[in-house]
């Protein structure tokens, strides 16, 4: 008798394999170029975020079939993701060392407190990612005023909270 997975078991399974092979491609490409040197360090690191994204889209989608608020969950994890990734590996205002940069991960740190305490319900979730949206708008007039030149990152980082913000309201409204 063959076994046969269940289509929410064989998304999760590659969901993580994805992330498995995502901390791999470092480790790689280290073999073939000097432009990639992590350290043991970088990969720790690297597999926590990969880890605790991996761990709140299992907690999230578990939390509604809608596949409005799955999208909504993905996207907003896709949006913390690059927004950490990005800014670790060559920061978002000057460069990965510029401590402006820390600004972009309390926003991110403000997000997910205020999504825990709305209780990740998708209207407010909704409204925690205009909140995001709002923010990184704020972090781009401040990084202006401070002769940075980042509007076109900004307006990238802003663009999944804002679908995730429609997909979020779409799920309540379901």
């Amino acid at each position: 008798m063959a076994l046969r997975m269940q289509p929410a078991n064989a998304i999760r399974i590659g969901a993580w394999s994805i992330a498995g092979l995502v901390l791999c491609a470092p480790l790689v490409a280290m073999q073939f170029t000097s432009e990639v040197d992590w350290t043991a360090f970088d990969f720790i690191v690297v597999a926590i975020v990969l880890g605790t994204i991996g761990l709140m889209a299992e907690f999230l989608f578990r939390r509604s079939a809608s596949l409005a608020y799955r999208a909504g969950a993905g996207l907003a994890l896709g949006a913390i993701l690059f927004t950490i990734w990005a800014n670790l590996a060559v920061g978002i205002a000057g460069n990965e060392a510029d401590p402006f940069n820390l600004l972009y991960f309390a926003l991110l740190a403000f997000v997910v407190l205020a999504a825990v305490l709305v209780r990740f319900r998708a209207l407010s979730l909704a409204l925690v990612s205009i909140g995001a949206v709002a923010g990184l708008a704020l972090l781009g007039v401040i990084a202006a005023s401070r002769g940075y030149a980042i509007w076109p990152q900004t307006i990238v980082l802003m663009l999944p909270w804002i679908a995730a913000a429609a997909c979020f309201r779409q799920a309540q409204t379901a």
